[in-house]
């Protein structure tokens, strides 16, 4: 008897990404639904998944949060595996292409996107829901989470659901107070970026901020 017999089924190998995480989530016979969201995930780059992390992945996808959670908890254990494959921020228009949830937010909310010492995304998170101002934004709020991630760099964005991206005089008084805070505390903000429908604004690219000094 030939000790290597042949197995009748796929191999997992053959199997594209869709397959792959339909079976996570539904076992040997996905339902419809399991299959449609699969497909959605597929969609989504693998250093992207491991930034959106489980809230992430129910915020920007509509991700049931069980299924959220069992997703991330899979990414986890790739991270820990296979090669870093994240991309380095090195432009505005990079950031901003993590940023997409923000455009069409229909309230404003502020972001902060940690980023290790290569600049590769680690994190991002809201850190404020509403007007962006110094009384109910403070350097705290941004730095804390950015300490806790062990960030070696960040990017503060937030967006103006009223479509236009420049910035109002509350944004650049509380973009200098957050600068000056991150650069004290040895964690340079490479950009504040406004988002809306009709573009975006980067304190970085308008006003030539020196990003090389800073970090």
């Amino acid at each position: 008897m030939n000790s290597c017999a042949s197995n009748d089924r796929d191999p997992l190998s053959a199997r594209t990404d869709a397959e792959l995480i339909a079976q996570v989530l539904g076992g040997a016979t996905p339902s419809t639904d399991v299959i449609e969201c699969a497909v959605r995930i597929a969609a989504v780059p693998l250093w992207e998944r491991r930034l959106l992390g489980a809230a992430g992945l129910t915020r920007e996808h509509g991700v049931a949060p069980e299924r959220a959670l069992r997703l991330a908890a899979l990414w986890e254990l790739a991270e820990r595996w296979l090669p870093d494959d994240r991309p380095s921020v090195t432009s505005p228009r990079e950031a901003v292409l993590l940023l997409g949830g923000l455009r069409s937010a229909s309230r404003e909310h502020v972001w902060v996107l940690m980023l290790d010492a290569r600049h590769r995304p680690i994190a991002c998170e809201t850190v404020a829901v509403g007007s962006i101002n110094s009384s109910r934004l403070t350097p705290r709020d941004v730095l804390s989470p950015a300490l806790r991630a062990g960030s070696a760099a960040l990017i503060v964005a937030h967006n103006h659901p009223s479509g236009d991206p420049s910035p109002s005089r509350a944004d650049r008084t509380v973009t200098e107070a957050l600068r000056s805070a991150a650069a004290l505390m040895g964690v340079p903000m490479l950009d504040h970026i406004i988002v809306a429908t009709r573009g975006h604004h980067s304190f970085r690219e308008v006003e030539g901020w020196d990003v090389a000094a800073a970090a």
